[in-house]
């Protein structure tokens, strides 16, 4: 028992004896159509034979069609008509058979042709029967002998394409027909995937040019970042953060004293009708309508409500009647025009500032930076994707021509019983 399980397993392990040859990719289509030489030439021999019997039957069927063309009517007392109606039958019908025939005139006899012939061969057949039905019923009422002559020329032919067919379908050689339209698959793979190899150094090539142009920028702006350039530029925003902090404490005061008076004001606008739209607006937007009061007007309206507060003319109650008292006092005239020689000066140190900033044109510099970024940026992103996509199809194509591969070198070792090794 145990000797016989050692030999089984020595089988299993026999190692195929036979040579390995190595084939260059671009010698396998011309290697195999060697190998298949003998098988080829026997098959072609025979259909070199019936393809001889389909010139004959070719020749057969043009006498026929000629005979048709002249041949006399059975009866040639029929009407005018009939006649008429008969001829463009046979016309017809003459034209199709002559279609036909023209395909049948073979002059390429290599065994590939001779293939995908065949499968044409049945839509021509097809073809012809449905285009000359009509015409070969009505011909048959009046020359049923000429018609039955081409009719059976054309049987004739589609019996010689069966034994075409069969000829042609040699088990082996189709095989090989098969291994050989792989070989040219393979073919196609291959310089696919060259292409693609070159496609992807180039979008590597433009992937690291655009990360490099991206670390430049970057430096760039690390570089300016650190100029005196930037630095006067930062402490000029510094200097305008400073001076806006100092000046809001100036107009909080003004703003408060309005707040506070906003119900009083409005009030007071009701009854004071020339003075409505000033009110409103001191109370929308304090600052600038104070600015553009030329001749002051709030003082006179601030008198006015002063003097209706005093007269409790508004029915405000106590305690709001004296904060708001107070509040008037603050804005006197001295304290708002004093508060507007800051305004001005503020505005002007501002203008001054901004100007400053504009000229230095760092912002600018800055907006290039980013555009420059962007762009960069999106074309790396681009280029990544791209370069992803190449991978894939890469990878797909590789996996393809390897399995290509073995099954070329399988088909050859069945149909030829060689073992191959193809480099691609």
């Amino acid at each position: 028992m145990l000797n016989f399980l050692k030999k089984i397993f020595q089988s299993e392990e026999r190692q195929d004896t036979r040579k390995i040859a190595e084939i260059r990719l671009q010698d396998l289509e011309e290697w195999l159509n060697e190998r298949s030489k003998p098988l080829m030439e026997e098959v072609q021999q025979q259909s070199h034979e019936i393809l001889m019997r389909v010139d004959e039957e070719l020749q057969k069927s043009r006498i026929n069609i000629e005979l048709l063309e002249n041949a006399k009517l059975q009866n040639p007392n029929i009407p005018f008509k009939a006649k008429q109606y008969m001829e463009g039958n046979r016309q017809a019908y003459i034209r199709s058979v002559n279609s036909f025939l023209g395909h049948m005139e073979i002059n390429n006899k290599e065994y590939f042709y001779l293939v995908d012939f065949c499968k044409e061969f049945d839509e021509l057949i097809n073809n012809l029967n449905k285009s000359t039905l009509r015409s070969y019923t009505i011909l048959q009422e009046f020359l049923a002998n000429e018609t039955g002559k081409i009719a059976q020329n054309i049987k004739n032919f589609d019996r010689l394409f069966t034994e075409l067919r069969a000829a042609l379908g040699n088990a082996k050689l189709v095989s090989i027909k098969n291994a050989i339209e792989k070989v040219q698959s393979l073919k196609s793979k291959t310089k696919q995937k060259m292409n693609l190899n070159v496609e992807l150094k180039d979008r590597e090539a433009i992937l690291i040019l655009a990360n490099g142009e991206k670390d430049q920028i970057v430096q760039e702006i690390e570089k300016f970042s650190k100029s005196d350039e930037h630095n006067s530029f930062l402490q000029l925003v510094e200097q305008k953060k400073a001076k806006s902090s100092a000046f809001y404490e100036d107009q909080k005061t003004i703003v408060q004293s309005l707040s506070v008076l906003e119900r009083p004001l409005r009030k007071y606008s009701h009854v004071a009708f020339e003075h409505e739209e000033l009110v409103l607006e001191y109370l929308n937007n304090p600052i600038e309508t104070l600015a553009n009061d030329k001749g002051l007007s709030i003082l006179e309206v601030l008198k006015n409500l002063e003097k209706l507060l005093l007269e409790n003319q508004l029915q405000i109650d106590e305690k709001k009647k004296e904060k708001s008292l107070e509040e008037i006092k603050k804005l006197s005239g001295e304290f708002l025009n004093e508060f507007l020689k800051k305004y001005f000066a503020y505005r002007e140190e501002m203008n001054e500032i901004e100007q400053k900033i504009a000229r230095a044109g760092v912002s600018e510099r800055f907006r290039e930076f980013n555009s420059r970024l962007e762009a960069i940026n999106l074309k790396a992103e681009k280029n990544t994707e791209e370069l992803a996509k190449l991978k894939g199809d890469s990878e797909k194509i590789a996996y393809a021509i390897s399995n290509l591969k073995d099954e070329i070198e399988k088909d050859v070792k069945d149909i030829l019983c060689e073992i191959v090794k193809i480099s691609v």
